[in-house]
């Protein structure tokens, strides 16, 4: 039920989105301004107008029919021509959509562990430094970077940095009793965490993850000790400073792209236990000195949708780790290593497959080749964790593993590069990663459900 009051102040929101709108279409049609400067203006805008919800109203469902209206009026008018000052840019963005959903998603997080405040900080920061960052970029942008086609700037990565720590630092200071050293910790960590994630968002995609991350690092930090946050920031600069020297000499991946990978191995060791950060490494590693995959097989650097497809089944499960207890570590720790390693052996395969042509995928010479590869990757990146698992000593796991990642690699060679050989790689890398995740999810459950009925 939505109180009297609420429905009062939707009027009053509605009204605002109007004119703002209103507005925006003006200034683009009569001012002559390029798009991107009217869609800062509504973004920045409807950021200003999310952060009154927190005092405008008292019940989620207010907002979430705001962001439904919000989001029907884009699609609306994007399908009949209309809203030019939003809809006329030339590079695909979805993030018109993902603003309203984000809004509501960080929201219902404040309104149901009861932290305004949180919120608060997660749209200034969406709505103030994506926007600095993006009209510092335009103008003053001379140290450019791509990440897959679109254009940012090391300029507007510093002014995004910038403004969201001192969004985040104020914030704290006059909104909290915590001190003045953790303050800028956090606000420190937070800003590192969140211009990381703005650099490798295509596609509108960092109005999602901007708010949502923000609002679950400030959640997840803001109670640490000093130490603990200490900590957190020195394995975060230490994990992208590592990922750079592993990865950059070889120049296989794009820099986004191996920021990409610096936040997994950053997550893996500090979400769950450090000793999860040693296959990412040790994956790292072979991708890049082993030699099966060579500058003169790659048509082009590896960007960050490959990364993400290549070791999203991966990022996954550290998130499901997080949220399974601690005691079932060596349960949740097999599917993990399972993705890295069958996303390798799978890699592998499709270089072969594409270098060393072969008449069919069942061969008895291709199947000692994919044999050879899961042993291989058993031996560094399965058996390590034997040190610190006795539980994964047992032959079950050892056969999940290995069959798991003979079938994986076998079935998706089969089905993408011998069936569908015109496929396009990203098509292949999203085939290959949906495949991964099931057959770590199948893996999980048979090893989860054996272990519990020894237990029980």
């Amino acid at each position: 039920m939505i109180p009297l009051s609420d429905g009062l102040h939707l009027l009053w929101v509605i009204g605002a989105i109007f004119v703002l709108m209103l507005a925006a279409e003006l200034w683009f049609i009569f001012g002559k301004v390029p798009v991107e400067y009217t869609r800062k203006l509504v973004h920045l805008g409807s950021g200003f107008i999310s952060l009154s919800f927190g005092f405008l109203f008292s019940s989620h469902w207010s907002v979430l029919i705001l962001c439904i209206l919000f989001v029907a009026l884009m699609l609306v008018t994007q399908s009949l021509g209309l809203l030019k000052a939003v809809h006329s840019v030339e590079r695909k963005s979805y993030g018109a959509i993902y603003f309203p959903l984000a809004t509501y998603l960080t929201f219902l997080f404040s309104w149901l562990v009861g932290q305004p405040l949180y919120y608060f900080i997660a749209i200034a920061v969406l709505s103030t430094s994506d926007t600095v960052a993006a009209l510092v970029g335009v103008r003053y942008g001379f140290n450019q970077y791509h990440v897959e086609g679109e254009r940012k700037s090391l300029e507007g990565s510093a002014m995004f940095f910038l403004s969201c720590y001192l969004i985040v630092h104020v914030s704290l200071l006059l909104g909290t009793d915590i001190s003045r050293l953790n303050s800028v910790l956090v606000a420190f960590w937070v800003a590192f965490l969140a211009t990381l994630f703005e650099a490798i968002s295509t596609r509108g995609a960092d109005n999602f993850w901007i708010p949502i991350g923000t609002f679950y690092l400030l959640w997840k930090i803001v109670i640490k000790s000093t130490e603990v946050i200490l900590t957190d920031l020195i394995s975060l600069t230490a994990a992208v400073i590592i990922s750079l020297l592993v990865l950059l000499p070889k120049r296989k991946l794009e820099p986004t792209a191996i920021a990409g990978v610096g936040l997994l191995l950053y997550s893996s060791s500090r979400l769950l236990e450090w000793n999860w950060g040693i296959p990412v490494l040790t994956a790292m590693l072979l991708f890049n000195f082993s030699g099966v995959i060579r500058e003169r097989h790659l048509e082009r650097k590896f960007q960050i949708r490959a990364v993400l497809y290549s070791l999203g089944a991966t990022a996954i499960w550290v998130i499901v780790g997080n949220l399974i207890p601690s005691r079932y570590e060596y349960i949740k720790i097999l599917p993990f290593l399972f993705t890295l390693g069958a996303m390798l052996a799978i890699g592998w395969g499709f270089v072969r497959s594409r270098v060393y042509r072969q008449t069919t995928p069942w061969s008895v010479t291709v199947l000692k080749y994919a044999g050879l590869r899961t042993l291989w990757i058993t031996l560094l990146l399965f058996v390590p964790q034997m040190f610190f698992y006795a539980q994964l000593r047992k032959p079950l796991p050892v056969f999940l593993y290995m069959s798991g990642i003979l079938f994986a690699d076998r079935f998706t060679t089969t089905w993408l590069f011998y069936r569908h050989p015109n496929w396009t790689p990203i098509g292949k890398m999203r085939v290959a990663f949906l495949v991964t995740l099931m057959v770590a999810c199948l893996v999980f459950f048979i090893y989860a459900w054996f272990c519990l009925k020894l237990q029980g």
